[in-house]
């Protein structure tokens, strides 16, 4: 009976170990600077920061993504894999550009928010969420051009007035 009651356990207990999921490494720590950045209508933004890995272990940046809240606002991960190293060791960062928000030519003005997410893990293979950072888009509106030929006009003026008193 006895030996019945150690077998069935043990088998519980192998059951249990493949039944959980496989183990993750811990998260990367995404430090953006700054989160949020302006820009007008028909320009693009690049986002920088820092990757920082305290885990214990060596982990794989496999892949970048997000998402943004407004449709005319177009996140770009290109920064991330020309410039990101393929892992980190324990106890290393890497700082410089993460992603790029491009801002369509008829985007409103106002505040967007946004998700920049990494996936990855404990080798070239996984892809589990590794760390995130959330950041905010604010667009500006354009100064219009009968505005800046009015400026333009104001700054000349004074040039004008002097030569007509000469």
């Amino acid at each position: 009976m006895k030996r019945v009651f150690l077998t069935r356990l043990f088998l519980l207990a192998i059951t249990a170990l493949f039944a959980l999921p496989a183990l993750k490494a811990d998260t990367i720590n995404v430090t953006l600077t700054p989160v949020r950045l302006a820009g007008a209508p028909g320009s693009s933004i690049l986002f920088t920061g820092v990757l920082e890995n305290q885990s214990g272990a060596t982990v794989y940046l496999n892949s970048a993504g997000g998402d943004l809240s407004y449709f005319e606002l177009t996140l770009d991960v290109t920064p991330f894999f020309t410039s990101a190293p393929l892992s980190l060791d324990d106890g290393t960062f890497y700082s410089g550009p993460l992603f790029a928000v491009a801002i369509s030519n008829v985007a409103l003005p106002g505040t967007y928010s946004g998700q920049f997410t990494l996936a990855g893990g404990p080798d070239p293979e996984s892809f589990d969420n590794i760390g995130s950072a959330a950041f905010e888009v604010t667009v500006v509106p354009e100064p219009p051009s009968i505005f800046l030929l009015g400026i333009g006009t104001l700054l000349l003026l004074p040039t004008v007035l002097t030569c007509r008193q000469s």
